[in-house]
């Protein structure tokens, strides 16, 4: 059968399949919501319609019923985190709720339920592009942690990735050890992302995935291995950022100490630790180190 792809004036992305419309996507003249449209359809071609061109009638839908489990999206908001106040994520895009991006830009404020609407918006994409682009037959476990996975990575990662190429080929065990690769962000190996591969791996195989909320490296890679997570973290210019410093911030709070939680090592972190150290006798010099860290428990 095949697919393309057609673009009407009124913003509207058809999926075409042996002349029939069978999806639409309204992207509401917006660039970020076009371009996720043509990432999540499967056609192969792409054309834009003639302005005169009639607006096809689509002939067949298939409705995506099957939705992220309990358990999945306990995963996501666990490692997504609630943010009412945009922030900027580890590479820089700003962020707001569980993670939502498009849209999203300094100074904006949300409330709790506006942040479970956007949720909930956002996932019926990726839950359809993980239904759309598995081919074999997965339980609800299998699916979630797909779901979970493709919010974090997209939807076109997902499809071109060799995790999914694994899996519709039958090879669920191999499919499963992908997860652990796709723990960089900006190039580098960020502990936040290692511990949320290992969760999802470990929803998709079934099993308990808690446990590696406060995994660390070394746990099940050789003792020598180098990563980010245990580089020394301390006030410097230009600031440090990324999720380490967002979990030692995190950590600094569960403990009582007043920092923002914002991923960026500024003043206010170097207050926060010097407090934290002086407090836990540790000697108040800023820099966290193994003893800081073993202290927060991070």
């Amino acid at each position: 059968m095949e697919r393309s792809i057609q673009l009407f004036g009124d913003g509207k992305v058809y999926e075409m399949a042996d002349g029939e419309a069978v999806s639409v996507i309204d992207t509401e003249g917006s660039t970020d919501k076009l371009i996720e449209a043509l990432q999540i359809t499967s056609g192969g071609r792409f054309t834009v319609a003639a302005p005169d061109a009639e607006v096809p009638f689509v002939q067949s839908t298939r409705a995506i019923s099957r939705q992220i489990n309990a358990e999945g999206l306990r995963l996501l908001k666990t490692y997504e985190g609630l943010y009412l106040e945009s922030y900027q994520d580890a590479v820089g895009v700003w962020t707001i709720g569980y993670g939502c991006t498009e849209g999203i830009g300094p100074g904006m404020t949300i409330t709790l339920q506006e942040a479970e609407d956007m949720l909930r918006r956002e996932l019926n994409k990726f839950e359809a592009a993980v239904a759309k682009y598995v081919s074999v037959e997965i339980d609800d476990d299998q699916y979630s942690a797909l779901v979970a996975f493709s919010y974090n990575v997209g939807a076109y990662a997902l499809k071109k990735s060799t995790l999914l190429r694994k899996l519709n080929g039958g090879d669920f065990a191999g499919a499963s050890n992908e997860f652990p690769r796709w723990d960089k962000a900006g190039g580098r190996s960020l502990l936040g992302l290692s511990r949320r591969r290992r969760s999802e791996r470990a929803l998709f195989l079934g099993e308990s995935w808690e446990g590696f909320l406060n995994w660390r490296r070394g746990d099940d890679t050789p003792a020598n291995s180098s990563s980010d997570d245990s580089r020394l973290l301390r006030l410097q210019s230009p600031y440090m950022r990324g999720d380490d410093v967002r979990t030692l911030q995190n950590a600094l709070v569960k403990v009582g100490v007043d920092v923002d939680v914002d991923g960026i090592f500024g003043r206010g972190s170097d207050r926060a630790v010097k407090a934290f150290q002086a407090q836990k006798g540790l000697g108040a010099d800023g820099i966290v180190g193994a003893n800081t860290r073993k202290a927060l428990g991070v």
